[in-house]
């Protein structure tokens, strides 16, 4: 903090430090891109982690948050926050300092419309065309227009076939002459025809309903011969709006929601969102209780590892030995004894604030230890059947490699970051509950290819088994849950808590009004960033190539879509 303050003398507007390494800072933003290229380059916060827009309409102004983190240099979270008028909102972009920052800022955009003053391509994201201009995440959104009665949606059939829809003012803007000005921008379409520099090129659609793709996304190639010359990514097709549900339930309720992001992370998700309120709250939750979320989260991580690496073998060809029906069979009881606990198979709603749902089953540790052992022994055999395996390792080495710079530059975490030889995990990085008295490594490998990212994963199962058994063994007697009010109503202020799950870091910023209800909630998701990552990483592929890359990610749209 010291330090900025004296680079940039007055500056700085309002500030904190917590004792969990957070540094919340308030600054001009005429000086927001000097005090980020600052810390970025004298202070090695050389991760963009992500970015947030909260609408204060009782203030009228609207603020953004930069989350800016180290990739191992130290643990320092800055969480930089500017304010800007809402009846003209503009905030400098940071894309010239860290490329991932597109996709944040674009989403802000369209959400919000803040503007960012020299993005190089301010479309939209995830909205559809024909939504964009009604700025939904702001407090005084009112509804989009009624699509399906007709009565402000004309439907319009172009020359070449293609359906568009242009979306009526709703009349009672157009009566108080309050229309807002829609925003003017090329299609995605538009732009992607505008890469086509001859007759050799060609675009070839993967999706939005395609065998490598786990969820409705558009992967669209510009091939020239068998290259990838340049891949475009739509997404927000299942765009289901969990943040703004999120504001407008209890605290409480909003647990279910976080489920639903990615069913394979459900567990994390829970305890993300919880971690945050709980910081809100300035409550811990009782020891017994945190060994019982780290034992769940562990548990997640090698059903999810199982199922995407499993999925994935499929899509390669694997079909004709399958070890994905030998994954999916040790996966079920992995599922077993997480349901054991959670009464649910998927979507557990299990973490609570200040604790856990219920206690473990009676024997549970009796039940777990053989089938983590047989886990473990399956695990092995998994791996040295990949690695005997010469039509695979020919698909796999060498194909889709990020280097380590490219890997932090892109923003990517979790196993493709680590599968580049670089140890971030938020396990090690910003360590919550009992995992500081844990015994592991960081899993990574050197290579940067899609063989190594499997890799990655299958050794981080033995990993979280490792990890499961001294859970088992260390588990204290006592409570599971701290003691709270029914009604959950935090003082007001925000909090950032992150997890590691199965796909990378995942962390959730939470602001409290003081009421019964989330004033903003903001999710900062691993496959997002995977998947802004996933067009530079195809750009020079072969077409035969783009499964296996794009594969090796264990992508998850749901996830990107929340």
């Amino acid at each position: 903090m010291s330090a900025i303050q004296s680079a940039f003398p007055g500056a700085v507007l309002e500030s904190r430090v917590e004792s969990d390494r957070r540094l919340w800072i308030t600054v001009d933003p005429k000086r927001l891109v000097e005090i980020t290229q600052f810390l970025r380059d004298k202070k090695d916060f050389d991760h963009y982690s992500g970015a947030a827009g909260i609408d204060r309409i009782n203030e009228n102004l609207f603020e953004v948050v930069e989350i800016l983190t180290s990739h191992g240099a130290h643990q320092v979270v800055v969480l930089m926050k500017v304010k800007v008028p809402r009846d003209k909102p503009s905030v400098r972009s940071l894309t010239g300092l860290y490329w991932n920052a597109n996709w944040y800022e674009r989403e802000i955009w369209e959400m919000f419309g803040i503007n960012f003053e020299g993005h190089p391509e301010l479309y939209p994201l995830l909205l559809p065309d024909e939504l964009v201009g009604y700025w939904p995440w702001r407090k005084d959104f009112k509804g989009y227009p009624d699509t399906t009665t007709g009565e402000r949606a004309i439907e319009q059939v172009g020359p070449d076939g293609y359906t568009e829809f242009k979306i009526m003012p709703h009349p009672e803007l157009i009566k108080a002459g309050v229309v807002p000005e829609r925003p003017k921008y090329p299609t995605f379409r538009e732009r992607e025809e505008a890469e086509i520099k001859s007759d050799s090129e060609m675009i070839m659609h993967m999706g939005p309903q395609h065998a490598i793709v786990p969820g409705p996304f558009l992967l669209d190639l510009l091939i020239e011969g068998e290259r990838v010359k340049k891949a475009f990514l739509d997404v927000g097709y299942i765009h289901k709006g969990i943040e703004k549900i999120m504001e407008n339930r209890t605290y409480l309720q909003g647990i279910v929601y976080t489920d639903r992001m990615c069913y394979l992370a459900s567990i994390t998700n829970n305890e993300a969102y919880c971690g945050a309120v709980e910081r809100l709250l300035g409550i811990t939750p009782p020891e017994r209780a945190q060994y019982i979320r780290v034992i769940l989260a562990e548990l997640s991580r090698i059903q999810s590892h199982l199922l995407g690496t499993g999925e994935f073998l499929t899509l390669l060809g694997a079909a004709t030995y399958s070890p994905f029906q030998y994954m999916i069979i040790d996966r079920e009881d992995i599922v077993y004894l997480m349901e054991s606990i959670t009464g649910a198979r998927i979507t557990h709603t299990f973490v609570r604030f200040g604790g856990v749902r219920n206690d473990l089953p009676d024997g549970f540790a009796d039940k777990a230890r053989p089938i983590l052992k047989r886990m473990r022994e399956r695990t092995e055999e998994y791996m040295d059947l990949l690695h005997s395996d010469p039509i695979y390792t020919r698909r796999m080495r060498g194909i889709g490699v990020l280097s380590p710079g490219d890997a932090r530059r892109l923003g990517v975490s979790g196993p493709p970051l680590r599968a580049s030889d670089t140890p971030y995990d938020m396990r090690r990085e910003d360590p919550i509950l009992v995992y500081p008295d844990l015994d592991f490594k960081v899993v990574t490998r050197k290579a940067g290819d899609a063989e190594a990212r499997v890799e990655v994963r299958l050794e981080e199962i033995l990993e979280s088994i490792h990890i499961i058994e001294q859970c088992l063994d260390r588990i204290p007697d006592g409570p599971i849950q701290e003691k709270l009010p029914k009604k959950i109503k935090p003082e007001p202020g925000e909090a950032y808590y992150r997890v590691e799950d199965p796909r990378g870091e995942m962390g959730f910023y939470v602001v409290s009004d003081g009421s019964e209800k989330p004033y903003r909630v903001k999710v900062r998701g691993p496959v997002y960033a995977y998947m802004q990552a996933l067009p530079p990483l195809l750009e020079g592929a072969y077409v035969a190539d783009v499964v296996a890359i794009a594969g090796s990610m264990d992508a998850c749209t749901s996830e990107v879509d929340r």
